[in-house]
């Protein structure tokens, strides 16, 4: 079918076959975006495509993204187990994501060359766009823990080598599943590799010391939408924002 052609109840009639097929409303919008890109990119080349309107989209409702993160406690039984495991390379790159909110493939993908030291011997790594998942490139700062892991497999590594070379993306996979399971968590589906990366946004979300917009650019959100599902996490500083407002009255007040 030509993009031209479809109209709403084609898209209707994709919408009511993702849901038969159990799809969550979140993962049909994605679809949907996909389809409201190609039909926006006809519909505004008019000239080549003579496409009079864009049909109409009714998006799903989605939940409120409040994603799984991993309590202190949790990190803790992690490192003790990975330590008697003597799985400590994978631990190292658990840790990693954690301090750093990198997806598991970009982790997994970053070489020497894009590792740099800033002029306050802070440690930066910046991604090039094509290894991020929005393709977009984006500079990761490194905490000292992960400094500290980099550090040490550097000494290793030629300047075009993958910096967790070593590590295997199946391996990574399949030794979370063994830990699930070892800490009693085999039935928490929402207990995956990708959580790391929300408790890092998490960690940072509750401080109430780093503004949401800041998170999303650590972690390389493009959309506010994205960046929102950590809102419900900021302390609340209304009150802080009513004494801003209280100190300037006074002041103005007193000339």
């Amino acid at each position: 079918m030509l993009v031209t052609e479809v109209n709403e109840t084609h898209v209707e009639h994709l919408v009511s076959t993702l849901e038969e097929r159990g799809l969550s409303g979140s993962t049909i919008n994605r679809y949907l975006a996909a389809l409201s890109k190609m039909l926006s990119y006809a519909h505004k080349r008019h000239a080549i495509y003579h496409m009079e309107r864009m049909p109409f989209i009714e998006w799903h409702e989605e939940s409120d993204g409040r994603d799984r993160y991993l309590m202190p406690e949790e990190e803790q039984e992690i490192i003790s187990t990975l330590t008697n495991w003597g799985d400590t390379d994978y631990l190292d790159l658990y840790l990693f994501l954690i301090d750093t909110g990198m997806r598991l493939n970009e982790a997994l993908s970053f070489k020497k060359s894009m590792v740099n030291i800033d002029v306050n011997n802070d440690m930066i790594v910046l991604l090039p766009a094509s290894i991020t998942k929005n393709g977009h490139k984006r500079g990761v700062p490194l905490t000292e823990r992960a400094s500290g892991i980099v550090s040490r497999l550097l000494a290793n590594c030629e300047s075009n080598d993958k910096v967790f070379s070593h590590l295997k993306y199946w391996r990574c996979e399949n030794l979370w599943i063994k830990l699930r399971k070892a800490m009693g968590l085999q039935d928490d589906k929402d207990f995956v590799i990708h959580c790391l990366r929300h408790t890092c946004a998490t960690r940072l979300a509750q401080s109430g010391k780093i503004e949401l917009h800041l998170v999303g650019q650590m972690l390389g959100h493009r959309s506010w939408q994205m960046i929102q599902r950590y809102a419900h996490l900021v302390p609340s500083n209304l009150m802080g924002a009513i004494n801003v407002l209280n100190t300037h009255n006074k002041q103005s007040a007193s000339g």
